[in-house]
């Protein structure tokens, strides 16, 4: 485990821009850099990452923090292995003690998936380049296929050896565990005795990356002649791996896409490698599956430009439409490259350039709605019906646009190429966007947990070589320690304890801002001049009147900075940003980024942190939170009178009256209330 006072070395020196830079593309927007939010789907950028604070934050789904969080929740790692991750970008050193039998055990199955997974790249690329076997099957195929040697290495191309388990054998060996072969579903069980089998044996490999960098699945092509064998077998899902999450070839385009402002979609993994090495690197695969909204979601974190490649098979152009109008709904701008007959991606790339593959793409790319019309049209010729069902499925494809001005536009290219009245497109797009509106405002119960884009996914099936094999169970769902804390909020506010928390994240939010700056001196007892800061005087008046937070995260932070009231020169903005509890520093990032206003009597020209206005701002805040525990319990008291017996009025009653003579004092100090924004 790294010490806090390592972690705080590694966020001062963690640049905030360039570490999100390496996984979404942000424009600089006045001091501040923006781009699309990572973590949910959304056409209008309002991810905002701020290089001063160090934090970054989406003002559509909340999410962000600081270099640590981002990294916890875009790549799924944990706390440590976050700062680990960012320890060794920037060279800071840092002391690991041995974890604990206990600790192992613990630790994120992920992780060791993906240890597996890394094992068998090496494995794979080992035998391909160092074995006879390899070089004779595995990289004379490669070779045939005019790959270089660095596209080799780029694309990490491997082969397995042609054995029942090769890479069981070798993976037992070195101490990789039978369970985490099977999860990965780089082998699988046979039936009758329980022995591990390669599933990709006879195979050329084809590793696929997270968008990170990590081995997620392998694609293995096979190289003998047998019919019954299917000629593509690929890693079955699991918990490091969903083939509608993962795109081909994007670990190793994103840069390329980021920096020409397009992506090239294909269908296979050498459709990819081919482009690649032809010199259109910014290019991507489906890997055969449709495309989904989570792919869709993977590019447009790069550019809102596709271009989708064809080749010539109408039959084969007309099933995939479908995944067009999804990216369009998405708000893409959509092109379509219709290849010469006969050519596919990997055809046509090899033996021409950039710069002649360049031009073809330039001269021949059409938008999507027009490419649709003229493909349509063909079959529609004379036919009323034909025709009436294509200006179905145009308005259909019309209709998800977003923008209303590129609707417009198409309705009436639309209108003029297939002669038909302007005024019936729109009326027939403006009905399916009222069916569209109405369908999502109708609640459905899903048949199975949504996705992480809210999707309802179809049931996947699993390529195998054991088809007989019994399903697994699936696991039982799990509450996680955040879902359970936001049940925790969720109870709370409906206890009708709302108001109450947010005069919590106000006082929260003085004590991350400047819990260890000085607002005032006093006297003690002594005569004695001290130093009051502002963490000092929230915990001290809380414990003086019997008080405590009731939001989890709020009252953490108070009992963290009792702990600290004498640590001179106390930095708690740096120390609750840094600190090993994820809810606590992401808490802390969300209330360093949130700006509060307040009323006419605190607009002077003395900054927020001067210490006579620090004084005023604490002690009225304060004073405001008391007014609302002051205001819940005489509201309990007033519910007590009407349902007390006669012998316990009198005591109620006194209560009461200390109650609001209590209120009326908390309104003379209050004067104007605090705005949040």
């Amino acid at each position: 485990m790294i010490d806090q006072l390592t972690i705080e070395k590694i966020l001062d020196a963690a640049n905030i821009v360039d570490v999100v830079s390496e996984f979404v593309t942000l424009r600089r927007r006045g001091v501040n850099y923006v781009g699309l939010c990572p973590f949910h789907n959304e056409k209008t950028p309002s991810f905002y990452v701020s290089p001063s604070k160090g934090i970054c934050k989406c003002f559509s789904c909340g999410k962000g923090g600081n270099a640590i969080h981002f990294l916890m929740e875009h790549e799924q790692m944990s706390f440590q292995d976050a700062a680990e991750w960012l320890a060794n970008k920037y060279g800071i050193p840092f002391r690991k003690r041995e974890l604990t039998e206990s600790e192992k055990a613990l630790q994120n199955e992920r992780e060791s998936l993906f240890i597996t997974n890394q094992f068998a790249l090496d494995f794979f690329k080992d035998t391909l380049l160092n074995t006879d076997k390899g070089r004779a099957i595995g990289l004379a195929y490669f070779r045939k296929r005019g790959f270089r040697d660095d596209i080799l290495e780029k694309f990490y191309l491997g082969y397995c050896p042609d054995e029942p388990d090769a890479l069981a054998r070798t993976a037992l060996a070195k101490g990789y565990t039978k369970e985490n072969l099977i999860k990965t579903g780089l082998c699988y069980a046979k039936d009758d005795n329980g022995a591990l089998r390669d599933r990709f044996r006879g195979r050329v490999i084809f590793p696929v990356h997270s968008i990170s960098g990590k081995v997620v699945a392998f694609g293995g092509r096979i190289m003998s002649a047998e019919s019954k064998v299917a000629k593509y077998v690929n890693s079955p899902e699991s918990v490091i791996y969903s083939k509608s999450r993962e795109l081909y070839g994007l670990y190793q385009a994103k840069q390329a896409i980021v920096r020409k402002d397009r992506c090239f979609l294909v269908e296979g993994y050498a459709d990819v490698i081919s482009m690649f090495q032809s010199g259109v690197e910014n290019v991507v695969a489906s890997s055969g599956t449709s495309l989904t909204p989570g792919q869709i979601r993977l590019i447009h974190r790069f550019t809102n430009n596709i271009t989708v490649l064809y080749d010539g098979d109408k039959a084969g152009i007309k099933a995939s439409l479908r995944g067009i109008d999804m990216l369009l709904a998405e708000g893409m701008n959509v092109k379509v490259l219709l290849l010469p007959d006969g050519e596919d991606p990997d055809s046509f790339a090899q033996g021409r350039g950039a710069t002649a593959f360049q031009q073809y793409i330039d001269t021949h790319q059409v938008d999507f709605i027009r490419f649709k019309v003229n493909l349509l049209m063909e079959d529609a010729a004379d036919d009323p019906y034909s025709r009436s069902e294509l200006i179905k499925s145009i308005t259909q494809s019309i209709s998800v646009i977003q923008d209303p001005i590129v609707r417009s536009v198409y309705i009436t290219e639309c209108s003029q190429i297939m002669k038909i009245d302007e005024r019936l497109l729109i009326n027939d797009v403006n009905r399916r966007q009222r069916e569209q509106a109405q369908a999502a405002a109708q609640p459905t119960r899903p048949a199975q947990s949504p996705d992480e884009n809210g999707q309802n996914p179809e049931p996947t099936e699993v390529e195998t070589d054991n088809p007989d094999a019994p399903a697994e169970p699936a696991p039982e769902p799990e509450i996680s320690a955040e879902d359970k804390l936001r049940q925790d909020i969720r109870a709370l506010k409906r206890e009708g304890l709302g108001p109450m928390m947010e005069k919590e994240r106000l006082l929260s939010q003085l004590i991350v801002r400047y819990g260890g700056k000085v607002m005032c001196t006093y006297q003690d007892d002594e005569g004695q001049e001290l130093d009051m800061t502002v963490g000092q005087f929230i915990v001290g008046s809380l414990q003086n009147d019997g008080l405590e937070f009731r939001h989890p995260v709020y009252k953490r932070f108070v009992e963290i900075m009792a702990e600290h009231l004498e640590d001179k020169d106390f930095n708690s903005q740096k120390f609750f940003m840094s600190h090993p509890e994820t809810f606590v520093s992401l808490t802390a990032a969300s209330l360093m980024e949130e700006r509060y206003q307040l009323s006419n009597i605190f607009k002077d020209s003395k900054p927020a942190d001067d210490e006579t206005q620090l004084l005023k701002l604490t002690r009225h805040i304060m004073a405001d939170y008391q007014m609302e525990v002051v205001r819940l319990e005489i509201k309990d008291v007033e519910k007590k009178i009407q349902e007390a017996e006669v012998g316990d009025l009198a005591e109620l009653q006194t209560r009461y009256q200390q109650l609001l003579m209590a209120r009326a004092q908390l309104s003379k100090e209050l004067g104007e209330r605090i705005i949040n924004l």
